[in-house]
């Protein structure tokens, strides 16, 4: 199990504290990081100064996200240009978040979860065919309609080719527990979003996500937080789990971020290695 991270997170942290991004990248690794993760749209901007970077070091991409609209546009095949990229750059999966669905358009959602569906089958039969795994998230946005067990689950039961990208924060919009979403969708991992999360901010500079009783969720260093991160590295662990995990920090204090990841991708080594 390698440990990456999100290239948006650690250019963040860069920026804010007025470093170069190479710098940021060569602490991590030497910490245990040896992959980034990032949106397509992301690399398309920095690429150019990104992969003489990565080359460099000798760090990997270990894949991308990307968002969609799906549910509008059912036949779209957008997602080649993403497979393609992912498997341009040795990346093994990819991340589609399919769409939205806005508040003035709750009746027709039956519609246009079946219009994504319709999407994400075609691109999953098409990542196959590229040697490249599809995948889905449970995404913390209310407006997603799979940001729930039940959501995702409807995704992963109508298209058996399609991969899930674990995130354990994620499953707070509705105060499922994270142990059981993990034993319904581990069959079908590519990789994992490791996302902790505090009841409280660490810093001012601190976002809440707000679940959908109202409650607020603040980002946390991995293993730091009430998500059981601990529990779910060694069910991966048991079960022979291949691929990779990733540390995301979304939310967090800019002027904190990067420390926050070094923290995780710390904790995550000596987790890994302590087998």
């Amino acid at each position: 199990m390698e440990i990456a991270a999100f290239y948006e997170n650690i250019a963040q942290g860069a920026e804010s504290l007025h470093i170069p991004v190479e710098e940021a990248l060569k602490s991590l690794k030497e910490k245990g990081m040896t992959r980034v993760y990032l949106c397509d749209r992301t690399f398309y901007e920095v690429k150019d100064d990104l992969m003489p970077v990565l080359k460099g070091l000798g760090i990997a991409i270990e894949g991308f996200f990307s968002f969609g609209d799906y549910g509008h546009a059912p036949d779209s095949e957008s997602y080649k240009d993403l497979i393609h990229l992912a498997k341009d750059c040795g990346a093994g999966n990819v991340l589609i978040v399919p769409g939205m669905i806005g508040e003035d358009e709750k009746d027709q959602a039956e519609i246009l979860v079946k219009n994504m569906i319709h999407a994400m089958a075609n691109a999953a039969a098409y990542g196959k065919s590229q040697g490249v795994c599809v995948s889905m998230e449970d995404f913390d946005g209310l407006a997603a309609p799979f940001c729930s067990v039940k959501g995702l689950k409807a995704f992963m039961d109508a298209i058996p080719e399609l991969y899930c990208s674990f995130d354990t924060g994620n499953f707070i919009m509705y105060h499922e527990d994270e142990t059981d979403a993990f034993e319904l969708f581990k069959d079908r991992l590519c990789t994992i979003h490791m996302k902790d999360r505090s009841d409280t901010p660490l810093y001012p500079g601190d976002r809440a996500k707000v679940c959908a009783d109202g409650v607020k969720k603040y980002p946390s260093p991995v293993g730091y937080g009430n998500i059981a991160i601990k529990e779910i590295l060694s069910r991966l662990k048991e079960i022979g789990y291949p691929g990779n995990v990733i540390v995301e920090m979304m939310d967090c204090d800019g002027e904190h971020v990067l420390e926050e990841i070094e923290k995780s991708v710390l904790w995550l080594k000596e987790q890994i290695d302590g087998e």
